[in-house]
Order: C-alpha cells, then structure tokens, then sequence
C-alpha cells in the first residue's frame, strides 16, 4: 500500500476513534439514562447496546491501526470505485448502488409491511443475487441460516422482539 495512502488510513482511523469515544464517553451517559439500582439481574441496560456498538467499533479501528504500524495490511489495496461492474474506476459501482437502494425498502418498506424476518430473507437473497450468487442452495440457505441466528439471537437470548409488520401483526 503506498505511504501517502496508510497515512490517510491512519488519520481517518485517528479522528474515527476521537469521535467513538466522545460517542461513548459523553453522547451515552447524556443520552441514555440507565435507571439508579439497574442491576444484571433485571436484564441488560438500556445503555447496553450503544456501549457495546461503541466499543466493538473501537476494538475494529485499534485492529487496523495495529494492522497498519506493523505492517501486514500493506499487502491489501484500497477498492477503486467503478460505474458498473468492470474495472473501470470513475464513480460509485452499480452493485453498491443497488445495495444501498435494496436497503432502503428493506427499512422504509419491507419491515413495516411484512416484518423484520421475512424481509431479512427478501433483503438477504436479493443482495446475493445483486451480488452474482446463482445456486440456488447457496441462495435459500445463507438467508435461512442469517435469519435463523438473528432470531435465536434476539429472540431467544436476548428477549427482544423485532418487528413483525402489518401483515403478519399481533
């Protein structure tokens, strides 16, 4: 990886890891009030998930720092953007585009109306078919077995319940 381009790197990553810690050291603890008393044994803090989002954040961008000082992400070349599939760099690519806007009716449109699971698999096979996934086993499965974790995930372990959309609401 050229110098000028693991200097930008490290820079980003600095200014990204001042803005996580402000996040989580200042936004949190304003922001999220965690009730007096709050034990684990009432559950997880409402402060949990923003704390541990923060943190794993952290942990990522000192990995690549780390990566970077010594040396072993040098073998590893920054993406170039194209306007379509091939490999001609000049603008956003086709395929993130079409992610972006299958995200966006995932959001806006398919988890209000037909419920987080159900759009999780639409969302999920219509990005590996963006993608150029074409077996069909790899197809049904990969989204099946994503959702099936989140599901024993939230569900289960954690005891959140995700949203279930007017078709199939209680």
């Amino acid at each position: 990886m050229p110098l000028a381009v693991a200097k930008s790197e490290f820079w980003q990553l600095i200014v990204l890891l001042l803005a996580d810690a402000v996040y989580l050291f200042v936004i949190i603890p304003l922001g999220i009030q965690d009730p007096e008393g709050f034990g684990i044994d009432q559950g997880l803090p409402p402060s949990f998930s923003a704390r541990l989002a923060a943190l794993l954040a952290a942990a990522l961008m000192l990995l690549r720092l780390a990566q970077l000082r010594w040396g072993s992400a040098s073998e590893v070349a920054p993406a170039a953007f194209a306007d379509s599939d091939t490999d001609n760099p000049a603008g956003l690519p086709l395929r993130g585009l079409t992610g972006m806007v299958v995200a966006l009716a995932f959001s806006i449109v398919l988890v209000p109306l037909v419920g987080f699971y159900a759009g999780a698999v639409v969302l999920l096979l219509v990005l590996l078919l963006v993608l150029g996934e074409r077996s069909w086993p790899s197809l049904v499965l990969y989204p099946a077995i994503v959702t099936l974790l989140v599901w024993g995930l939230f569900a289960q372990l954690l005891s959140i319940r995700l949203p279930s959309g007017t078709l199939f609401g209680s």
